[in-house]
């Protein structure tokens, strides 16, 4: 039972690791893809020369 016990508490902390790995990596994507969106967003505004400023609609 006791060696049962300490394997099971090596495999959990082997799925923290992977866990705590794997959310480093969806943080550097997230940014990565924040980047991206950032830049595509500069590029469209600046080739078609529109304002990044909206115009809110008159009441008429």
């Amino acid at each position: 039972m006791h060696a049962r016990a300490i394997d099971a508490e090596a495999a959990a902390q082997a799925l923290r690791e992977d866990n705590d790995r794997l959310r480093k990596r969806v943080a550097v994507y997230a940014q990565v893809i924040h980047e991206l969106r950032t830049e595509l967003d500069r590029s469209t505004d600046s080739t078609t020369h529109r304002s990044p400023v909206r115009s809110l609609p008159t009441r008429g």
